[in-house]
């Protein structure tokens, strides 16, 4: 789930049967409390539409996982590291365990993610 806290994007993988979450953030900072206050909302309201059980308190200490993934070093990126990210956990083998290896990304990483990019939203632009 790509999140926008209007500061910049980071990406969340949750795993509503596990009750877990994987964050990752460009820059490297810790969820805020919108964030948790997301989370938590959601992971409840698909509790009670599946049936599983009543609202419940998260400990985040435990249900967050704020995963090592590259830093960005600029300040427009956000979005495009996201998309790193994503592409990197879908399409990989190893993508997590890679993502979790890399410190940065280069120039050509990122040229290759905007690229990707403005193929796919050029396939819906009508001229």
């Amino acid at each position: 789930m790509p999140y926008n806290s209007g500061q910049h994007w980071i990406l969340a993988v949750i795993d509503p049967c596990d009750d877990s979450v994987m964050y990752f953030n460009p820059l490297g900072n810790e969820p805020g409390d919108d964030f948790k206050d997301l989370i938590t909302t959601a992971l409840n309201d698909w509790k009670v539409l599946v049936g599983s059980g009543m609202r419940q308190r998260r400990n985040w200490q435990t249900l967050i996982d704020t995963v090592r993934c590259p830093i960005q070093e600029g300040y427009v990126e956000y979005g495009y590291f996201v998309l790193a990210y994503m592409r990197e956990i879908t399409f990989a083998v190893d993508g997590l365990v890679m993502l979790q290896t890399k410190d940065f990304y280069t120039d050509a990483d990122m040229s290759l993610v905007r690229h990707e990019w403005a193929t796919f939203v050029m396939r819906f632009i009508q001229y």
